[in-house]
């Protein structure tokens, strides 16, 4: 608001002479010195036009333009009770002339940082009343008056956020900022400043009690030049971050991404031209599975000074040209410091441009297919008078982690600080699950590098694609709560494994070990994401992700036959079983023949009740048994 504020004042004024050529007439001593004043204002001799104004004052104290051009004067000095003394003068004597409309916004912004919020209503409406309309003064007088009211409100109805240092442990630099984590909540990863100015990246894990020492997250990443402003993928595994004046560089501040294996991080690489720009471009927030990207940049055809844009990773390795959030979300001042969160649909940024409590705050937007909500201030005393950015949610939406360098405890530096988050922000983050685990090859325990997607059964698309690190296996997945999933794990050489679960309020994550079985003959796998109402035999349209996932394989592997068989649990008739089995096969083959699998590489059986996998003495190993299952011929 200030910086805005202070480009309004001057623009038009600066080279001004005659603006109020209705005042009194100068005395003759004060015409001298005023007309002196005037020449060194005009070359921007501020110290020896403020001696000279001041002496014109002296002489004709009810000289308007005497004292706006001191309230200038003072203001670019940074003396504000002597730029409100003078400002105040000014309005007295011109009180409904339309340059005064600068003057009650400033004495209007004055009031509003010492929280007299109904003062400054009253002067921002006077300014926006003198104010051009559609002009760029009126519109930051109306969004003032707004945040006026919104300020007052938030004050008198604060939210219950109790912040807690992460101690001198994680704050061991003078300034660290832009905390992120991984969506198990066990590593966090921020920017530190040096004692020699040089910007790096820290990781560190959490521990009993408490946060282990940082340490730099890799020398492939860190070098003498800065590197910041980080975002880091639901697994850990992909880092993207900001660096600048990099000799492969498209312009002062570029996006770098690096990928982790094993314990090693690669060296960054710039993610090319369709994102970096001639431009700024920083503050990254990947999606919990890497393949969408949002960023702030202040490059061409955006809406206002920076927006937030965002870019998708396309199959073949390259992200997209990025496109821009909208008007919903950008303003024609700042947004900035984006953050996606694991549930891929809460968008967290900052703002200077949409009704807070001053300067930035943090603003709150769902997203709804392809449209984002109207953007919510996510209230005080989060947000306060100080600029607040870089704010970061956990993904279960319990815990909120940023940067304050405005408590008194902070004495000046910037530190990292953790909240739990008031019911009225929980209520707004639907919270994520995730799943966990290993791939590993089951006859050999070797950890096998698998592709994974993830299909939400109910909406039947695929909603991620991740893979298991190559050199442990290891794998993580964010999940949606509320929603039916189906996973797949895949590598060349190998059946497919298909795994189904529900991610409910109770459960936190799903630990997953998932053994790869390689192609041979009598191997076999079960379908899990099979649906057939009780005692039919017709497919649900749930079915359809995995039995196109069969067809693909199928196809990718055309050598192999397969029998595909129908399994029921010991309710019913021992015929009834074994003929329902047979039909739910037969639904199956039937299927893959009309998406293009050769008939003579399908066999259909029945088994009904013969074959359990476990016993029939609950109704979650009954469900355990009906199945189906297919055999490599």
């Amino acid at each position: 608001m200030r910086s805005l504020l202070l480009t309004l004042l001057f623009s038009g004024w600066f080279f001004s002479t005659n603006s109020h050529a209705q005042d009194a007439p100068l005395s003759r001593r004060g015409k001298e010195n005023f007309d002196k004043a005037q020449k060194a204002w005009q070359t921007r001799q501020l110290n020896e036009a403020m001696v000279l104004f001041e002496k014109v004052e002296e002489t004709d104290p009810n000289n308007s333009e005497i004292h706006l051009r001191l309230a200038q004067i003072y203001e670019l000095q940074k003396k504000t009770e002597l730029t409100r003394k003078h400002f105040a003068r000014f309005v007295q004597l011109r009180p409904s002339d339309p340059q005064s409309s600068s003057a009650y916004q400033w004495l209007g912004s004055n009031l509003f940082k010492e929280e007299k919020y109904d003062s400054a209503a009253v002067y921002f409406e006077k300014a926006l009343a003198l104010s051009p309309p559609k002009s760029g003064l009126a519109r930051l007088a109306k969004k003032s008056s707004a945040s006026s009211r919104f300020a007052q409100m938030a004050m008198k109805n604060p939210m219950k956020v109790h912040k807690k240092s992460l101690g001198d442990t994680v704050n061991f630099l003078n300034s660290q900022f832009f905390p992120v984590m991984t969506a198990d909540d066990e590593t966090l990863i921020f920017t530190g400043l040096t004692e020699n100015r040089d910007e790096n990246i820290y990781v560190t894990h959490r521990i009993p009690g408490g946060w282990d020492v940082p340490e730099e997250i890799s020398k492939a990443i860190n070098t003498t030049n800065n590197e910041g402003t980080c975002s880091i993928s639901a697994d850990g595994r992909t880092l993207v971050l900001t660096a600048c004046n990099r000799p492969d560089s498209y312009g002062g501040c570029d996006l770098y991404i690096s990928h982790k294996q094993g314990n090693e991080w690669s060296t960054p690489q710039n993610v090319g031209e369709n994102i970096n720009s001639r431009n700024w471009e920083s503050q990254p927030s990947l999606s919990a599975d890497g393949r969408t990207l949002y960023f702030a940049s202040d490059r061409r055809g955006g809406i206002g000074r920076s927006d937030i844009w965002f870019s998708v990773l396309k199959d073949k390795g390259q992200w997209s040209d990025p496109k821009n959030l909208g008007p919903v979300i950008n303003t024609p001042d700042d947004e900035n410091a984006p953050f996606i969160h694991a549930n891929g649909r809460t968008l967290f940024y900052a703002s200077n441009g949409l009704t807070g409590m001053g300067g930035f705050d943090i603003f709150l937007s769902e997203k709804a297919d392809t449209t984002w909500t109207t953007p919510k201030n996510i209230g005080y005393p989060i947000n306060t008078q100080a600029d607040q950015v870089g704010l970061f949610i956990s993904s279960n939406g319990k815990k909120g982690y940023y940067t304050d360098d405005s408590s008194e405890k902070s004495k000046g530096r910037s530190l990292l600080y953790t909240f739990d988050l008031p019911d009225s922000l929980q209520n707004l983050v639907t919270p994520t699950r995730y799943a966990k685990g290993k791939v590993f090859d089951k006859k050999t325990n070797k950890p096998l590098a698998s592709s994974i997607e993830l299909y939400d059964l109910k909406r039947q698309e695929k909603v991620a694609e991740f893979s298991s690190d190559t050199q442990t296996g290891n794998f993580l997945a964010v999940l949606n709560k509320g929603s039916e999933y189906a996973f797949y794990v895949s590598k060349s050489g190998y059946l497919f494994k298909s795994l189904t679960f529900s991610v409910t309020d109770s459960a936190s994550s799903v630990n997953l070990d998932i053994p790869l079985e390689a192609i041979e003959k009598d191997r076999i796998e079960v379908l899990n994401n099979i649906f057939f109402n009780t005692g039919e035999f017709t497919l649900d349209d749930k079915s359809k992700v995995e039995l196109n996932r069969m067809v693909e394989f199928l196809k990718n592997n055309k050598q192999i036959s397969i029998e595909i068989s129908g399994h029921t649990d010991d309710v019913g008739s021992e015929q009834t079983n074994l003929e329902l089995s047979k039909k739910r096969a037969q639904s199956v083959l039937d299927y893959l023949k009309k998406s293009g699998v050769e008939p003579e590489r399908l066999t259909a059986k029945g088994f009904g009740k013969t074959k359990p996998v476990a016993k029939n003495d609950s109704e979650e190993n009954r469900q355990k048994n009906r199945r189906i299952e297919w055999r490599v011929l």
